[in-house]
């Protein structure tokens, strides 16, 4: 109940990372750097995404995919990790059913790495350093492109 003394909500918007129903839409971040990997978590979270897992490098990301038992909606990782690079974790992720939007969010690359991402089907690229404003806007209409 509202008293003449009540204060306004300030923040009247909808969190970003849920969808039209009021579920969250599902990702999974990966990213060498833990720093940034926290970083990026921290931001999607703070708009009430829901990251449902974590790696390092991209063979711990297909182990981590392959025991989900929702689909993702997104999937962020970086080109340069140990292991398996992201490269190779989109061409893995593009054999499987149910595979994700994939959004790099990387270090400038050559333009042929890029037309190779862009012809393999990635929903974005961001590039570092990570701005939260940037990540947010983007990831928002790659994951609302998606859905409708």
């Amino acid at each position: 109940m509202k008293t003449p003394d009540s204060f306004p909500s300030i923040n009247t918007k909808r969190p970003d990372g849920l969808r039209p129903n009021g579920r969250p839409y599902r990702l999974m971040i990966v990213e060498d750097k833990e720093f940034q990997r926290k970083q990026i978590v921290q931001i999607l979270e703070s708009e009430g995404y829901e990251i449902v897992a974590t790696a390092s490098n991209g063979q711990e990301a297909l182990n981590k995919f392959d025991k989900l038992e929702n689909p993702l909606d997104l999937l962020t990782t970086t080109l340069d990790m140990p292991i398996l690079d992201g490269y190779a974790l989109m061409y893995e992720l593009n054999q499987k059913p149910n595979k994700p939007v994939i959004v790099f969010i990387s270090e400038e690359t050559t333009k042929g790495v890029m037309q190779d991402l862009i012809s393999m089907g990635i929903g974005d690229y961001i590039l570092k350093p990570i701005n939260r404003r940037v990540l947010l806007e983007r990831i928002k209409a790659v994951v609302t492109k998606k859905v409708k």
